[in-house]
């Protein structure tokens, strides 16, 4: 059963210029995509060992706070202007 907000959306597709319609189109992929699988299983096994990584950093207490961060990058800069 078709909707009224369905005819206004098929409407709204139709309107779009031809550029947009394949970014649009993977838009509407991911969207169903989604909602079937998580994203973690569509990365690849680099990426999921370096976000293992980062976790194990975390537990390891090997982080920094973004004040650290932050403080450091300004001496930083502070020190490039000399």
């Amino acid at each position: 059963m078709e909707t009224i907000i369905h005819k206004e959306i098929k409407e709204k597709i139709s309107q779009l210029p031809d550029f947009l319609m394949e970014e649009f189109s993977e838009y509407i992929d991911f969207h169903l995509y989604k909602k079937d699988k998580d994203w973690y299983d569509s990365l690849d096994s680099n990426q999921k060992k370096s976000i293992e990584q980062g976790m194990q950093d975390i537990k390891d207490g090997k982080t920094y706070t973004h004040d650290f961060v932050m403080e450091e990058m300004s001496q930083y800069i502070k020190s490039k202007k000399k």
